[in-house]
Order: structure tokens, then sequence, then C-alpha cells
């Protein structure tokens, strides 16, 4: 499925933080699936991380379009510290 034409769609800035992964459309909704680039935060970049996958989805509900609800399925990352144990994210 191509979805360049579904990035128009999101809120400004969105994509600078997550990659649009995947898009459903029915007949009654849209559901934009949007994963967090593995991008550690800026506060952390000189220490030691790891990728330690995703955060439950969180499903936030934006703007009709042309009558269709709008759903946006959000997969937050969350990374490591290794030194401290501790786990972060944006």
């Amino acid at each position: 499925m191509e979805l360049n034409g579904y990035r128009l769609l999101l809120p400004e800035g969105t994509l600078d933080y997550f990659d649009l992964v995947d898009v459903k459309e029915s007949v009654n909704e849209v559901v934009f699936y949007l994963e967090e680039k593995n991008i550690v935060p800026e506060k952390y970049t000189d220490q030691d991380t790891e990728s330690k996958g995703f955060y439950d989805p969180v499903i936030v509900r934006d703007f009709p379009l042309r009558g269709k609800k709008v759903f946006l399925n959000i997969r937050r990352r969350r990374w490591l510290l290794k030194k401290h144990n501790e786990y972060i994210s944006r």
C-alpha cells in the first residue's frame, strides 16, 4: 500500500518523530498506524542506550475525514540506559 498520500492528512510535525507504517480504511473509519522513530532523545545521545521495543499503543481520535472517524494508533518507543539500568522515552 502506498502511504505517501496519507502523509498529508496527519497533524503537522507528526512525521518528525514517527513513521507511518500502515493505514486501515473501512466504510466508517480510517486508522493510521504510527511508530516512533528509533532516535534516542537528545538528552541521552551521549549515553550508552539500547532500544527495548515499544510501550502499548495509544489510540487518539482525530478530526473526522469525509464523514469517517479518524484514529491515530501510536506506538511510542522505549530505550534502556545501560549504565543505570533505567528505561527512558521521549
